[in-house]
């Protein structure tokens, strides 16, 4: 991208500087309908929506695309070099896949939303476990959207439809927190959540438009955070990262930006606004941060667009 197709996102403290936008291009092969792991050479076309990123440990970003059925793989220079999962039900095939994260082993747990389970893949892009069916007891999920796995190997699953966050050690759940309801510790539609490094589990209730932050005993510890579309508030907001400062950055899905919070719900930023052009950004799902860069899946521009804070210009 040339420097004058770049712009700035003015936030509420500093600048963020467009460093680029991966349009997310392949060959024009056919698409397969197999359930295996594929080169990069048979992946066809642009991605129709990516919705969620993580980083392996060899410093791949690994994709979500729902509406293609599949995860792909791109390396440090942001090209396709693998992608895996097909249409359907069977182990290894995906139904409108959604959140990601990776353990410590470097295997992907994928949330299979449409398909009501996380399923567990290899290195290889290989299915290895399948975690959860469709319901409402405990262990299974109603569209499922996010995960998240700690230090400890635990692995979140953001149950949304069940308006709830269950918690699972060795394949095994261990804790349900919250059930639908308007109380502190009740969520309606949780989309997303977190560990801190003090123990503490955040959680974006979507609907409410609110960060709500639990003790390592799930009790409600505190929350910020309220419907609307004025800085600082949230509408419909689908995804959430937490930085190495403990800084809290929400995708704020239905407008149009990623906002970035203290941990005490202070305002500190916002990158983007609603449109189409470098910068600009329609319905977010996800941001992830990487060194110096902020990664935000552009899910309705079928794009991804990498962001950087000029420290220059921060107060």
């Amino acid at each position: 991208m040339e420097r004058r197709d770049f712009i700035k996102s003015v936030g509420v403290v500093g600048m963020f500087s467009l460093l680029g936008v991966i349009p997310l291009y392949g060959s024009s092969g056919g698409a397969r309908q197999a359930s295996s792991v594929m080169p990069a050479a048979s992946f066809d076309g642009k991605l129709k929506g990516p919705f969620d990123l993580a980083f392996d440990q060899s410093g791949n970003l690994l994709v979500t695309d729902p509406p293609g059925y599949r995860v792909v793989r791109l390396n440090g220079e942001h090209k396709p070099v693998s992608w895996f999962g097909a249409p359907g039900s069977r182990p290894g095939q995906l139904n409108y896949p959604r959140g990601i994260a990776l353990d410590s082993r470097n295997r992907a747990f994928v949330v299979d939303s449409n398909n009501c389970r996380v399923q567990v893949f290899d290195e290889q892009g290989k299915p290895e476990k399948i975690i959860g069916s469709i319901g409402s007891i405990g262990g299974s999920f109603a569209t499922p959207q996010s995960v998240f796995i700690d230090g400890k190997d635990r692995l979140f699953v953001s149950d949304t439809r069940n308006h709830r966050i269950q918690i699972f050690e060795n394949y095994n759940l261990t804790a349900v927190l919250g059930d639908m309801g308007d109380a502190n510790d009740q969520f309606r539609l949780p989309t997303a959540c977190a560990v801190r490094s003090d123990g503490e589990i955040v959680v974006l209730d979507s609907k409410h438009g609110m960060v709500k932050f639990f003790g390592p005993d799930l009790s409600f510890k505190r929350g910020f955070g309220e419907p609307g579309s004025a800085p600082g508030q949230l509408n419909m907001p689908q995804g959430m990262e937490l930085d190495p400062h403990g800084h809290i950055w929400v995708a704020d899905t239905g407008n149009a930006r990623v906002q970035e919070f203290a941990p005490d719900g202070t305002l500190l930023s916002v990158i983007g606004r609603h449109g189409s052009g470098p910068g600009e950004l329609q319905d977010p799902t996800s941001v992830r941060c990487r060194g110096d860069r902020i990664y935000v899946a552009d899910n309705g521009n079928g794009r991804i667009q990498i962001f950087s804070r000029d420290r220059k210009g921060a107060a």
